[in-house]
């Protein structure tokens, strides 16, 4: 049997199952996207899920071999929300910082956003010559 709709009862049930207020705000905090990280023969390749965000709202910087993507998802519905039963997308600042282990070549890194994935390839360059240097040994 089940409750009448505006009854005490159904009340607490509402109030055991709802989440009113999150525990913390999705708006505010960081969050990292699923992110894939794999070498090629000729390339690293990183791909990120960053479903229902914008182009415009990513940014990519590839700083020596570090490789920043940071962006934001907005929450498209623009439905006031009473309460949630259930809470896993992310919405607002995602950043993600990964380190390539090898030389690339920065002139050549290509990006793509298809079905909500970005990839980016960032092409391995050749290892720069390294100079023969002596060292002053002091005993």
């Amino acid at each position: 049997m089940a409750a009448p709709p505006n009854s005490k009862m159904e009340k607490v049930f509402q109030e055991f199952i709802c989440i009113k207020k999150p525990f913390y705000s999705f708006d505010t905090e960081t969050w990292r996207p699923p992110t894939d990280v794999y070498e090629t023969d000729d390339a690293f390749v990183v791909k990120m899920a960053v479903s229902g965000t914008s182009e415009k709202d990513i940014s990519i910087l590839l700083e020596r071999n570090t490789l920043t993507i940071s962006g934001r998802r907005l929450d498209p519905s623009g439905d006031k929300k009473l309460c949630f039963y259930l809470m896993e997308i992310r919405y607002g600042y995602f950043e993600r910082s990964i380190t390539l282990p090898k030389y690339v070549d920065e002139n050549k890194v290509e990006a793509r956003y298809k079905d909500g994935f970005l990839t980016i390839t960032v092409p391995k360059s050749k290892e720069p010559k390294r100079q023969e240097k002596a060292v002053k040994v002091t005993l």
